[in-house]
């Protein structure tokens, strides 16, 4: 009798830990976790843009965060359609170094563009998709701008 109390005993423990797997690895309703890769990751861009930054690229940084802004918030209209929770309020480290974080902000970015630019089978969120792809295009370039700007102010001012 004992042996077959753990044999069963076993036998629950092994289906709960392989059901529990698959719950983890499950998508939240519907098809597409990259909206939400994609919505992390300019989350935590946005939030790195908020902060004060050198008067030599606070009008990209200011244009680069506005069109962070508008590409979550098309995310956030695509997302509906696929009953996406979209409601992402990523931890960010604010410590890091001007340079450092534009291209923190420059990575965080070709990331939500590589999740975001995977094929779309919603016909509903195909164009909410492209225009938050167009944020980003836009935003990326902005923070180049940025980037460039701010290297080049220090290299003029012995700031290297």
């Amino acid at each position: 009798m004992r042996r077959k109390i753990s044999s069963i005993g076993i036998l629950t423990g092994l289906l709960t830990v392989s059901m529990s797997h698959g719950i983890a690895f499950a998508d939240i309703s519907g098809k597409h976790p990259y909206y939400l890769h994609a919505r992390s990751d300019l989350r935590k861009a946005e939030i790195l843009l908020q902060h004060s930054d050198e008067s030599n690229v606070v009008q990209e940084t200011k244009i680069a965060y506005q069109n962070v802004h508008n590409a979550i918030r098309e995310i956030d209209r695509a997302a509906v359609y696929d009953r996406k929770d979209v409601d992402d309020n990523p931890p960010v480290d604010n410590s890091i170094a001007h340079l450092d974080r534009l291209r923190a902000i420059y990575k965080l970015l070709r990331s939500a563009e590589k999740d975001i630019s995977r094929e779309e089978d919603n016909r509903s969120a195909v164009g909410l998709r492209n225009r938050a792809e167009a944020n980003i295009n836009q935003a990326k370039r902005r923070v180049e701008i940025a980037v460039s700007r701010d290297v080049v102010d220090d290299l003029l001012h012995d700031r290297y």
